[in-house]
């Protein structure tokens, strides 16, 4: 029996996944999931060989986000252990993702917490750039009500906006420019930083301006520590790959047609910040330096697998 391999339906999902600007990482995991889910459920036969399908809808995938380390992750979590490749099996691994998963940020949230009680009874001011849910999740659950917030508003898109708007329910918070964090950074205690995928070497892929956030808090003596996952571990840096920061559409910096041959504009969303700007990484596997969790995460994520996919 031959099984029609990504239908017009999938390479919608994979178009709209490329074209999020806006979904952090743990949005865009549930994204990858739903198209894994819509695939799956294409297939009739449960017993039915779909190792050429699921390969090649993996394969786009990788394409879409190729220097996010949670998807790749999210794929590996499914490829590095299965016995056979049906839809039996991959609905197995499918439902048990969630449980999975939610350990992983049980360990997490436990490491952020154990991190803000060293400041207990502090009143910590914090600065932060751009959107990370893991942070937000973090700071909501961990009630850190004696802190303030200082967001970098991080442009283009400026998530930032949406970061202050949701903390300041519960936080005094201040939404500021970008080219204003040397200003502001005096107040500040320490600066988190979300992370999108951590580099074989500790250094971090971030939403862009971490860099020089991160440069700026070292001039001033302030502690940096990046929080996410230990699925955030990008295999392809681990395997020597170049990690390619896309240019993307210079119409959300500047709007009118270019006249000029010697005129360009540039626009990215992401930087790496290197990993001597970094005091740590609190993640699942706890509050680490970054030879610490580098010494820890090859032993916990899988690594083997993503050998065929280089």
């Amino acid at each position: 029996m031959v099984i029609n391999l990504i239908n017009k339906q999938i390479h919608r999902m994979i178009r709209d996944l490329h074209l999020d600007k806006t979904s952090g990482a743990s949005e865009l995991i549930e994204i990858a999931l739903e198209i894994i889910k819509t695939q799956l459920n294409s297939i009739k036969d449960e017993h039915l060989d779909i190792t050429d399908v699921m390969l090649e809808l993996f394969q786009e995938l990788l394409k879409v986000r190729p220097s996010m380390a949670p998807i790749i992750n999210t794929l590996g979590y499914f490829l590095h252990d299965l016995e056979s490749y049906t839809k039996k099996e991959f609905l197995i691994k499918y439902n048990a993702f969630p449980q999975w998963r939610e350990r992983i940020k049980n360990d997490l949230l436990s490491s952020f917490r154990s991190f803000i009680d060293k400041y207990k009874g502090k009143s910590l001011n914090i600065m932060l750039i751009s959107y990370s849910t893991t942070i937000i999740k973090c700071l909501k659950e961990s009630k850190t009500n004696d802190s303030t917030f200082y967001i970098l508003e991080a442009r283009p898109l400026l998530e930032g906006r949406r970061t202050a708007e949701i903390l300041s329910s519960d936080y005094e918070t201040h939404l500021i420019t970008d080219s204003s964090m040397g200003k502001f950074i005096k107040s500040v205690d320490i600066v988190l930083l979300g992370i999108d995928s951590i580099l074989r070497d500790g250094s971090i892929i971030n939403k862009i301006g971490s860099h020089p956030l991160a440069c700026v808090a070292a001039d001033n003596d302030k502690k940096v520590f990046a929080v996410g996952d230990s699925y955030k571990y990008n295999l392809k840096s681990h395997y020597g790959q170049e990690i390619i920061i896309e240019d993307k559409p210079i119409y959300e910096v500047y709007s009118k047609k270019i006249k000029k041959q010697l005129f360009h504009v540039h626009n990215y969303y992401f930087d790496i910040t290197p990993s001597r700007y970094l005091n740590g990484i609190i993640s699942d596997l706890g509050v680490l330096t970054i030879p610490e969790f580098l010494g820890q995460v090859v032993e916990v994520i899988p690594l083997e697998w993503f050998k065929s996919f280089l």
